[in-house]
C-alpha cells in the first residue's frame, strides 16, 4: 500500500454540456444522465487516488437542486473526502452555466458516493489514506465518517428488524 496522498492528488473537474437526447419532455436534464456524469467522474478520482481498479458500491445523498437545460454548460468536481481501509467516499457535485440566462454558476445536484478499491482478482484491497489540509477538506473528512458510522448503525438496526 502506498503512503497517504492529499486530496488534491486526486481531485477530479470535467465538463460537458446538456444535448437534446440528455432531457426530458419538459426539456430538463435526465436525473440519471447526471447520476451517470457524477458516477464517471467519481470513479476517476477514485481511481487516481488507489491507483487500482474500482467499483462503485453507493451513491448517497443524490439531491437535485435546479434543473438544467439544453445548453446548459456542466462542470462536474469530483474529490476524496475520506480513505477507509479498503473503500473511500468521493463527494460530487455539478455546477451548471446556461449561457442564454446567465454566466454564473448554480449548483445543479450533488452527491456522496462510496467506492472500493480491487486487487488483481477482484478483491478488495487495501489503500491509502487521505490527508484532508484545508478547512473545507477537513469538515468533508469528518463528516464523511459520521455518514459511515449513521450507514451502519442504520443497517444494523434494519438485519435486527
Amino acid at each position: 500500500m502506498e503512503n497517504a496522498k492529499t486530496v488534491k492528488q486526486s481531485q477530479v473537474e470535467t465538463r460537458d454540456i446538456v444535448h437534446p437526447s440528455d432531457v426530458n419532455a419538459y426539456n430538463f436534464v435526465f436525473g440519471g444522465h447526471l447520476t451517470s456524469l457524477l458516477d464517471k467522474a467519481a470513479c476517476i478520482a477514485a481511481c487516481t487516488h488507489s491507483r487500482r481498479k474500482v467499483t462503485t458500491v453507493s451513491i448517497d445523498n443524490v439531491r437535485f437542486f435546479k434543473p438544467a437545460t439544453v445548453g446548459t454548460i456542466l462542470t462536474i468536481k469530483a474529490s476524496v473526502n475520506r480513505a477507509f481501509n479498503t473503500s473511500m467516499e468521493i463527494g460530487v457535485k455539478v455546477l451548471g452555466i446556461d449561457p442564454q440566462v446567465s454566466w454564473q454558476p448554480q449548483v445543479i445536484c450533488h452527491a456522496y458516493m462510496t467506492f472500493v478499491a480491487l486487487d488483481e482478482n477482484g478483491r478488495p484491497t487495501p489503500i491509502p489514506s487521505i490527508i484532508p489540509e484545508t478547512e473545507d477538506e477537513i469538515r468533508r473528512y469528518e463528516e464523511a465518517g459520521i455518514r459511515r458510522e449513521a450507514k451502519k448503525k442504520l443497517a444494523t438496526a434494519l438485519e435486527n428488524k
